[in-house]
């Protein structure tokens, strides 16, 4: 059985009367910028990286970074 998610549980960009007027944009925006992006490189872990661990604080991130190898794709 599934739980009900509280209707504000994820809002980055506030929530309510007071939502920010450009999430619809930001959204869009980092839709397109991941796309391009993941179209034009293959991203990796460097060989010898830790194991990735969450570290949530008031965004989810991960704990000490992230190592990453970028490859242009051809």
């Amino acid at each position: 059985m599934l739980k009900k998610i509280p209707a504000f549980a994820y809002f980055p960009f506030g929530g309510g009367p007071r939502v920010c007027i450009g999430n619809n944009f930001a959204l869009m925006e980092a839709t397109l910028l991941l796309a391009t992006i993941g179209s034009r490189y293959t991203l990796g872990l460097t060989p010898d990286h830790p194991p990735v661990e969450p570290e949530p604080l008031v965004t989810l991130r991960p704990k000490g970074g992230l190592q990453m190898v970028v490859t242009a794709r051809r």
